[in-house]
């Protein structure tokens, strides 16, 4: 309960000023200028129902916040004059359609009388003629009388039938309006009281902060390759949809990768056992296993871009809040807003990469590090090159300082093709019970275009997971090839001429020992 004040300062404000984004929710910031004295009251209306009673926090630079309640209250009061201003509108063309009904029905009525006075001059000019000397110029003039009449009441009902239907509209469209204002006066919404106090004959910013649902934001990103430049600007864009009922108009707007709803408490270590149980020996069985592994590289880095165009990011420790520039406008009905967040500029190494085991094409990437002020989230990226986009896809989410790839299309004056040229097995000999595998294959590269590129042809050696296997590249390996040992993949680096075709070959053996099973190798 709140006491009696000895000072009573009452304020409202119902627009929010500050907007923090999570993936999940919002925290609004709504603020006021108060004029200080001893527990002056500010009170903050329309604060949208889905707001969490247990977030409200009310702050000051200067002075004290002696106490807040929040109550959900129902919108009579304030949207009781709009209601009565829209029905005394909507009883006014109520009016002024029921005399355009009697003006339509007169019309009508002369018209009608036109008619009768035609038929029975009609009627006069048949039995005139039917006379020795018939004044026709006489029964013209009568018959002229009538038929203008017929006209000018029948241009009089349709300018009253149109007047008619734009009223129909006009009531429609009031009634619409009150209808929904008296729907939003059933509606409930909070309205929270804050007590402050502060120096008599100064002024200090109440700020009210709240948690509301229903409001989220997604990543979307635009990369532009300037090779030239070694370069990548990496443009960053947010998408903001928010149902919380309130619009945030011209609100200063922070987008936050946390998310409330995670438990960030840490798990505790429990007991680890270790027993044994006895088995019956089994057969060693050689199988395949294919899997994905990501090298990591680090190429060089560019700061952030400062000024126009620059991201400005701020570490939170467990997740980074990005300030959108300008000022946002977002409604409050769950329309996408996008949202240009900031860029940066990334070094970037370029080349043709050509993996011919999956892909008979070689296609132009970038080798970046990610070096901005925060973790890159999963979302779509378009990438762009000088002759414009080259296409869109999905990009993973990429750790502060960690290695990526982006993609810049294929590279249509590189042909490439891929040749079987062994898969053999055979016993390796009577005194060594061990049994070699033995695979070579063949790569045909051609470059079709007007200058000289470089091309990196990449393929898989397999890599022994016990000790018993044994893996070497073949003596017809073509010389320069790059071995990572813990994928296993074997790179060339090929320089081709304009026109220029070249080869290379691809041989390794895998000896496998005898009491192995060999599976489906």
């Amino acid at each position: 309960m709140m006491t009696t004040l000895s000072m009573l300062v009452l304020a409202s404000t119902t627009a929010p000023d500050v907007v923090v984004v999570y993936p999940d929710r919002a925290q609004v910031t709504r603020q006021v200028v108060v004029t200080c004295g001893t527990r002056t009251a500010t009170v903050f209306e329309k604060v949208p129902p889905s707001a969490a009673q247990d977030s409200f926090r009310a702050t000051v630079p200067e002075g004290t916040v002696d106490g807040l309640r929040a109550e959900l209250v129902k919108q009579e009061k304030l949207f009781g004059e709009k209601a009565q201003a829209l029905e005394a509108r909507l009883e006014a063309l109520r009016d002024e359609a029921r005399l355009v009904d009697d003006q339509l029905l007169r019309v009508e009525s002369q018209r009608s009388l036109g008619r009768k006075l035609f038929n029975l001059t009609e009627q006069g000019l048949m039995r005139e003629f039917a006379a020795e000397r018939p004044d026709v110029k006489a029964w013209q003039t009568a018959l002229d009388t009538p038929l203008a009449l017929q006209v000018t009441m029948a241009k009089s009902a349709a300018e009253l039938r149109s007047k008619r239907r734009a009223l129909n509209l006009s009531l429609e469209d009031v009634q619409r309006q009150l209808d929904e204002v008296r729907a939003g006066a059933e509606q409930q919404a909070w309205r929270v009281e804050v007590l402050v106090s502060c120096a008599a004959g100064r002024s200090t910013t109440l700020s009210l902060t709240y948690l509301v649902a229903g409001a989220s934001w997604t990543p979307a990103y635009e990369a532009r390759a300037n090779e030239a430049a070694k370069a990548v600007e990496l443009s960053t864009y947010a998408t903001v949809t928010q149902v919380t009922g309130e619009d945030w108009q011209g609100v200063k707007l922070t987008l936050s990768t946390a998310v409330p709803s995670q438990n960030a408490t840490p798990p505790s270590m429990t007991k680890l056992l270790v027993g044994a149980s006895e088995r019956q020996e089994t057969k060693k069985v050689l199988t395949r296993r294919d899997e994905y592994v990501e090298t990591a590289s680090v190429a060089g880095s560019v700061a952030p871009s400062g000024g126009e165009g620059g991201l400005v990011a701020r570490n939170q420790g467990l997740s980074v809040q990005l300030e959108v520039p300008e000022a946002a406008k977002v409604p409050g009905d769950g329309d996408a807003v996008r949202l240009f967040v900031g860029a940066t500029k990334l070094a970037a190494a370029f080349e043709l990469k050509v993996m011919p085991k999956l892909y008979p094409v070689a296609f132009r990437v970038a080798e970046l590090s990610n070096t901005g002020g925060w973790p890159l989230l999963p979302g779509p990226i378009d990438a762009f090159r000088s002759g414009g986009m080259v296409g869109r896809y999905a990009l993973e989410r990429v750790a502060q300082g960690a290695a990526f790839t982006l993609t810049f299309g294929l590279e249509d004056s590189i042909r490439v093709k891929r040749t079987v040229v062994e898969e053999l097995k055979k016993d390796t000999g009577v005194f060594n019970s061990k049994k070699r595998f033995t695979y070579a294959y063949r790569f045909e590269l051609a470059n079709y275009g007007k200058g000289p590129v470089d091309v990196t042809v990449a393929d898989h050696l397999p890599v022994a997971e016990v000790n018993d296997l044994e893996v070497a590249l073949g003596e017809k390996t073509t010389p320069g090839a790059q071995v990572n040992k813990a994928s296993g993949i074997a790179t060339w680096k090929v320089p081709l001429k304009a026109q220029e075709k070249r080869s290379i070959d691809f041989a390794f053996r895998v000896d496998v020992p005898s009491s192995y099973e060999l599976g489906g190798l």
